[in-house]
């Protein structure tokens, strides 16, 4: 089931690009798919939120509680 998170500092392709870049490096087999109008980020091939909400922090981008 795809991780999906709230990011209210995903605002433009290059946040999306730092952000994909940061799963990727930890999970390359998942895909990153991004809604920058309701900054919501879905991840596939991830099953636990919080260790890929740790690598959006660690890329500098705040990830809203649900």
């Amino acid at each position: 089931m795809p991780v999906q998170l709230k990011v209210p500092t995903m605002v433009c392709s290059a946040c999306v690009k730092t952000i994909t870049t940061a799963i990727t490096n930890h999970l390359p087999t998942a895909t990153v798919s991004a809604d920058l109008d309701r900054h919501l980020l879905t991840v596939t091939e991830a099953t636990d939120p919080q260790q890929v909400q740790g690598w959006i922090e660690a890329a500098g981008h705040e990830v809203a509680s649900s």
